[in-house]
């Protein structure tokens, strides 16, 4: 198993409706876990790369009607 983790930036704030179908998606084959950031509104998706690509996460993500925006890159600090 290969776990990536990647980050979108999302359109507005999220109704109770979006949130509760996150965490529906978060039972999906592959998707391990959702975290939302909503003062700066990102969405971090964690995901076994041996089973999804990252396409078919973002497709996942916004069948659950989630307006993803844009892709952002995350900076790690040096180990």
């Amino acid at each position: 198993m290969t776990y990536l983790e990647v980050s979108y930036r999302y359109a507005g704030p999220l109704s109770p409706a979006q949130v509760k179908a996150l965490g529906e998606l978060a039972s999906h084959y592959g998707i391990l876990r959702i975290r939302v950031d909503e003062a700066n509104r990102v969405a971090s998706i964690q995901f076994d790369a041996s089973r999804l690509k990252e396409t078919e996460v973002v497709h996942w993500v916004r069948r659950a009607a989630i307006p993803l925006t844009e892709k952002v890159e995350v900076s790690r600090s040096p180990a």
